[in-house]
């Protein structure tokens, strides 16, 4: 009797504490607790039951790129009435059995980190959990009603956690009661929640908030030049756009061990970008500028200029974003990079283009399973749109006198999406562009996009009277591994590599390379025939490539 009285007790306690906060369709209570010794997050739901006895709940088993995410899942159980919890893994449900007469569910489950040992590229989008921050995202954090409509209210109670222990999400800053009105259940699905030993730095562009959370010992960089980084793009990519309605903004940054060469990834996420990177000497602070300048100019390229058919124009979406990344580093002096960087950049995107083996593949083979299967292909549509979107730039500039540029291209199709929400399509493009470059213009798209055929670039920088080489070094590696990647399986003769030594059939055991870079050289170390051999070369070819020269001239005549 005792024992059933306490019971009572406890939940009519808790039942209380969850009616004290704000209403809410959705009610989540995150906890840091400790099972086993072992930190984890003690999340207590409460959401309406489903009046047929059964309320599945969706959280996914695979999702993006990782699989088992069951596994972070310790207890679960149905606090305020007695029934069954069950896992579905194939459908990646958790089934909650309850009575059909019960209005309202308690449901409390635990998260926990499933691996050991340092963080790695590999485990970034797994919930890291331990004694000192955690970091997860939406859909391996939050169980949701499969039945919840498009839009509800939430609140998220952190009171839980100390007051010292820094909670930080997309959708705020150190607020122990989050309450999230008519949450579109897709953004919210699609965010980043930290908390612990981050630490915030804050600012505003025009009165709207962004910040940039981060933690650990940086050895490349002080996060305050980061910051000052991340504000200054912002800044530039808005008045760009002439678009400062984004009141919050966010990036996570969290670094991971690495012993040799540089890493960086990043995710576009609700109101946020969360990036991990690898912390050593190799990473320096030009690749975070790279980074921040493409990532968040998807937030216009790409969101809010929507493609009609995704891979089809991923030379839009991606290409132009790469373009628009390096000319507005250079227009802004983003970190004191200038005109001489935009030319670099150029020059590489052209070596990369011109360097792939799909070089002249049609648009057609830029589809789904190309593109995210086959890194020549998922690459393509960067390069390639990146300098059609250069070359477009030059063209327009040169026709108009320096009047108009692609800009007025890109802001003229985000005043059709804004008006009229129109979506990048092929035939809308070219409508677009023939009011710059005149009715041939459709006939130069098919050429150099839709059948993939490589844009004139000895003819625009001769018309241009830009002074360049016509012959370079692209990348070439110069030879294949054995599927298992221990091994070589064949060797360009007359490459690099074959110059060097290397031949079929020898057996690797070491290696560094910089894939797709010609100022790095290829380490090898192989047996072949019980010998160990080190072969040390350049991974590149001399090839009709032309490259811009980095002259004051040139970067007057490139509008910088």
């Amino acid at each position: 009797m005792f024992k059933r009285a306490l019971l009572t007790g406890l939940l009519a306690t808790f039942l209380f504490a969850c009616n004290q906060k704000p209403k809410a369709d959705i009610c989540y209570t995150i906890t840091p607790v400790k099972v086993d010794s072992v930190a984890q997050l003690k999340i207590r739901m409460s959401i309406p039951a489903d009046t047929s006895g059964v309320t599945t709940l969706s959280f996914p088993n695979e999702a993006w790129g990782q699989e088992k995410l069951f596994n972070i899942l310790g207890e679960m159980r149905l606090l305020n009435v007695e029934g069954v919890v069950e896992k579905d893994m194939d459908s990646s449900r958790i089934v909650l059995m309850h009575p059909k007469d019960t209005k309202k569910l308690e449901f409390e489950y635990f998260l926990k980190q499933d691996f050991d040992g340092d963080l790695s590229t590999g485990r970034i989008y797994r919930p890291i959990i331990n004694k000192t921050y955690f970091h997860a995202f939406s859909h391996n954090m939050f169980m949701v009603p499969e039945q919840a409509e498009s839009n509800q209210d939430i609140v998220l109670d952190w009171s839980a956690f100390p007051e010292d222990y820094t909670i930080h999400n997309s959708f705020g800053s150190q607020k122990k009661v989050q309450e999230l009105k008519d949450m579109d259940m897709a953004l919210f699905g699609n965010a980043i929640f930290v908390g612990g030993d981050f630490r915030v730095l804050s600012g505003d562009i025009q009165g709207n908030q962004i910040s940039l959370a981060t933690r650990g010992e940086w050895i490349p960089f002080q996060e305050e030049e980061v910051f000052q980084v991340l504000e200054r793009t912002l800044t530039c990519q808005r008045n760009f756009w002439n678009d400062h309605s984004q009141e919050y903004f966010t990036v996570t940054m969290q670094p991971f061990p690495q012993e040799t060469g540089s890493s960086f990834q990043g995710t576009g996420l609700t109101n946020s970008f969360a990036t991990s990177i690898s912390n050593n000497d190799f990473t320096d602070i030009e690749q975070l500028v790279y980074l921040f300048n493409h990532e968040l100019m998807h937030n216009w390229i790409g969101h809010v200029i929507k493609n009609e058919n995704e891979e089809e124009q991923y030379w839009f979406s991606e290409g132009f974003t790469e373009y628009y990344t390096f000319k507005n580093i250079a227009t802004n002096k983003i970190n004191g990079l200038t005109g001489a960087f935009y030319i670099r950049e150029v020059n590489r995107t052209i070596r990369d283009l011109y360097a792939s083996p799909v070089v002249e593949a049609p648009n057609a083979e830029i589809n789904y399973d190309n593109f995210w299967g086959n890194r020549d292909y998922s690459k393509l549509p960067y390069w390639r749109g990146a300098v059609f979107a250069f070359y477009l730039d030059q063209k327009i500039r040169e026709t108009s006198k320096g009047k108009q540029s692609l800009d007025d291209v890109m802001h003229q199709i985000y005043k059709d999406v804004k008006a009229k929400d129109q979506k990048l399509t092929h035939a809308y493009f070219i409508k677009v562009m023939k009011e710059f470059l005149g009715d041939d213009f459709e006939a130069f798209f098919q050429k150099h996009i839709e059948e993939g055929i490589k844009v004139d670039l000895y003819g625009l920088f001769d018309e241009l009277g830009l002074e360049y080489d016509p012959m370079n070094d692209i990348y070439e590696l110069g030879f294949a591994f054995t599927e298992d990647r221990k091994g070589i399986q064949s060797v360009v003769e007359g490459s690099a590599a074959w110059n060097a030594g290397l031949r079929e059939g020898d057996e690797v055991f070491s290696r560094s390379i910089w894939q797709g870079s010609i100022d790095h050289e290829v380490e090898l170390g192989v047996k072949r025939n019980g010998k160990r051999l080190e072969f040390v070369f350049y991974p590149i070819k001399k090839a009709m490539v032309p490259q811009l020269k980095e002259t004051e001239s040139n970067i007057g005549k490139l509008g910088f």
